[in-house]
């Protein structure tokens, strides 16, 4: 397996870095990484098999993390309204963040 950068954003505070996770030739896996601020968060996922593996939001040093769509614990409602906001933004152009998004909702 190996990862190909497909996207690297840098404009002042915002970091955004989208990868494509490859077996051989084929995709099989996208991560996202997004910075803004003291807001990070990070969400891998499995494009054949259509699961978030991963999503981890930490905000102010404090982090939230998903396994198996699944939060470790209750993330409060202003970290997930902000981590809304911001994968709304990304999942025009990836679909890690639009799975991030549909677990987000359940939240």
């Amino acid at each position: 397996m190996s990862e190909e950068l497909a996207l690297l954003i840098r404009r002042g505070v915002l970091l955004i870095k989208k990868t494509y996770i490859k077996k051989g030739e084929t995709v099989i896996g996208e991560y996202i990484f997004v910075k803004r601020g003291l807001f990070e968060a990070e969400a891998e996922y499995d494009i054949e098999e259509g699961v978030l593996y991963y999503l981890q939001i930490c905000w102010l040093r404090r982090c939230y993390v998903w396994y198996n769509e699944e939060p470790d614990r209750a993330p409060p409602p202003l970290v997930v309204k902000r981590a809304r906001k911001i994968f709304r933004e990304l999942s025009k152009f990836s679909v890690a963040a639009n799975a991030a998004l549909r677990v987000l909702a359940s939240v």
